[in-house]
């Protein structure tokens, strides 16, 4: 393999997941600002602490493994399992960009209405055109496709465990959500649930 396609699946991955974090977090600001109150924060359920613990975890601990081996560390837990194509690995990467993509795009159709976690009021409305059209969820959908590519641009045990625990905080979040929008929006919310798949 060429020494750029070996630098490509060393750094790649990092820049992707601190970049897609970054934007997500000043995303969230700029909606805080707009709606002038909070547009994060979970529940105080045992539920809603499991999902915003995963979450942050997942994110810290990806950061961190992509962060060490990016700077080349040989730690069994950071380093890429022995066997794995690079072919694959850079379809993996491949992947996790096409989801930080998506993860932008289906943002950016919700504008004001963005919420991470469970506010205290629903939005004004729901958001069901564009990609909501085709997918309920397709924000998440975007952030799952590139956990998962990240685990296969960098197959370590850190990563794989991470894209697991962010599965499991997904889950978790989108059924709690599926409840707080049925119980705001009624009506409105079943017939988008009825026609719309929760993933795709």
């Amino acid at each position: 393999m060429s020494a750029a396609a070996d630098d490509l699946l060393r750094i790649g991955p990092a820049i992707v997941l601190a970049v897609t974090v970054a934007w997500l977090a000043l995303a969230t600001r700029r909606t805080s600002r707009e709606i002038g109150g909070r547009a994060y924060g979970f529940g105080r359920s045992p539920r809603q602490t499991l999902a915003r613990v995963l979450f942050g975890a997942t994110v810290v601990g990806g950061l961190a493994a992509l962060g060490l081996h990016a700077a080349g560390s040989a730690s069994a837990a950071i380093a890429p399992l022995a066997g794995e194509a690079y072919a694959v690995r850079l379809s993996g990467l491949a992947l996790a960009v096409a989801g930080q993509v998506l993860t932008v795009v289906a943002r950016s159709g919700m504008g004001r209405r963005w919420r991470v976690g469970i506010p205290d009021e629903a939005p004004d409305a729901l958001v069901t055109t564009g990609l909501f059209g085709l997918s309920r969820n397709p924000v998440f959908l975007g952030m799952l496709a590139m956990a998962a590519g990240l685990a296969v641009a960098v197959p370590s045990p850190a990563m794989i465990g991470c894209a697991l625990a962010f599965w499991v905080a997904c889950e978790v979040q989108v059924r709690d959500e599926e409840r707080f929008l049925e119980h705001s929006f009624g009506p409105a919310y079943t017939a988008y649930r009825s026609a719309v798949r929760r993933w795709i």
